[in-house]
């Protein structure tokens, strides 16, 4: 599904991804070595043990699904951050993320199945305050995408590195019904170009307060154990 930037699928990319739905200046970002939690729910939610099950928009209801799981605070390289985990039907991925007052930001990830980590440079900005989240806004930035693969009794190596431009658009705001439910989400454009030039374009829909809906990989929400 979709295209390769260099010698790295861009499935691959968008699995990381996870929502970029309005992401603020990278300026005023903080410190990155501190997280900052509420005892409120917050409109990504963080806390430990919250899950969603997802099935690809075109699935049987009784297919193998896919479940993300906050499975808590953990350290990324020297930074602490929340760990997401996505698993299902032979994935292991765990995302860690910081989360404060000025949004939300991707560090990277860990792939359980090939051994290798994901880095961002700099982190990736996916959500603001969500009183910046309004139809017509948006947003954008630049990253370093890096991979090390480490494999057993070798030294580590990297696989893949590019710097990737990418924005972001609220198109609109609508009801939708998926078998997880009836939402009022917001429709959001995704763009990401490479360094060869080429553009991946992808919409996802996304509700403050519950999350992702609809995947940048079509994914569906089908359950939910919260809210």
């Amino acid at each position: 599904m979709g295209m390769k930037l260099a010698s790295v699928p861009w499935t691959t990319l968008t699995l990381l991804l996870a929502v970029l739905t309005a992401c603020v200046p990278q300026a005023g970002q903080g410190n990155q070595n501190n997280l900052e939690l509420s005892p409120n729910q917050a409109y990504l939610p963080f806390q430990t043990g919250i899950q969603w099950t997802y099935l690809p928009q075109d699935s049987a209801p009784n297919d193998p699904p896919y479940r993300l799981t906050v499975l808590g605070p953990a350290p990324f390289g020297d930074q602490l951050a929340v760990k997401y985990r996505f698993a299902g039907r032979g994935v292991q991925k765990d995302y860690y993320r910081q989360i404060g007052p000025a949004g939300v930001r991707l560090l990277g990830y860990e792939d359980a199945v090939s051994s290798a980590v994901t880095r961002f440079n700099p982190p990736m900005l996916e959500y603001p305050p969500e009183s910046q989240i309004a139809t017509g806004s948006r947003w954008g930035g630049t990253t370093t995408v890096e991979t090390t693969l480490y494999p057993p009794n070798a030294k580590p190596q990297v696989i893949y590195k590019e710097t990737i431009e990418y924005n972001y658009r609220i198109v609109g705001k609508e009801k939708v019904r998926v078998r997880g439910g009836e939402f009022e989400v917001f429709r959001v454009q995704f763009e990401a170009k490479g360094s060869t030039g080429a553009v991946d374009s992808r919409e996802i829909w996304f509700v403050p307060g519950v999350g992702e809906i609809r995947t940048k990989e079509g994914f569906v929400l089908v359950t939910r154990n919260f809210g």
